[in-house]
């Protein structure tokens, strides 16, 4: 997919991931990885190898890697027109691995809903009722991972809804959406576009905890209210009241 959007961050330096891997769905002997990366390219993983498709100027690829055996742990890694872009160079980090489906194994998932970004730090770590935000779970469990074996990690990452919270954005997302470059026919403070949207999956799914858990376990996603604005489409009476 393409558009006519002239990407605002074009550059001549060679490919890098902006965000991902995210390793998504995983069979007994397949799995799909998705990334961004800064330009269009080629990207490849354990041998299987795909173009980016461009969205408004971001550009992604899904790599689909067939034929692993099943009941088996694969560490891999991202390349970008043959260079390697995945996992950094001095990673702290374990490798990022695919664990195929074992019939044999006990199937943990991980859910989790409501996930709104900020700073690892006070107050946004206070309990909601001291006006923070809580202590991030995701973060929670991928530091407890740091110390697991794989075999004992969750089987599937389970993103039950409010991914983002596009009607009430972070300090960060906030502070760029004051520099906007017109006066736009939106409420302040809230995302108004695919590109502002982009902003605040970046900032969830950047840092290096977070951004490692999702490189070795599968995730599933669904949407809810705060992913477009609060209470969207809860009922007729809502909508006729936003229609209005």
């Amino acid at each position: 997919m393409t558009t006519d959007h002239a990407d605002p961050r074009a550059t001549t330096d060679p490919p890098s991931l902006r965000l991902g891997p995210v390793l998504r769905h995983v069979s007994d002997t397949s799995a799909t990885i998705w990334v961004e990366v800064t330009a269009p390219c080629r990207v490849s993983v354990l041998g299987t190898t795909t173009s980016t498709f461009t969205v408004c100027g971001h550009h992604y690829a899904l790599v689909v890697v067939e034929g692993l055996e099943a009941a088996t742990t694969t560490p891999y890694e991202v390349h970008l027109d043959g260079r390697r872009a995945w996992p950094p160079v001095d990673s702290p980090f374990p490798p990022s691995v695919i664990r195929t489906l074992d019939a044999g194994r006990t199937f943990r998932a991980l859910v989790g809903s409501c996930r709104s970004a900020g700073p690892h730090e006070a107050p946004y770590i206070n309990r909601a009722e001291d006006g923070g935000l809580g202590v991030d779970a995701l973060r929670a469990n991928g530091l407890r991972m740091l110390d697991q074996p794989p075999e004992t990690w969750p089987d599937v990452l389970v993103f039950l809804g409010d991914q983002v919270y596009a009607d009430d954005v972070s300090p960060a997302a906030a502070r760029r959406i004051e520099r906007r470059p017109e006066p736009r026919d939106v409420p302040d403070g809230v995302v108004a576009d695919f590109e502002e949207y982009t902003w605040l999956y970046e900032e969830s799914w950047q840092p290096e905890v977070e951004r490692w858990v999702m490189s070795v376990v599968p995730s599933v996603m669904i949407f809810d209210d705060h992913d477009v604005i609060d209470d969207w489409n809860t009922s007729m009476a809502w909508v006729d009241e936003i229609r209005d």
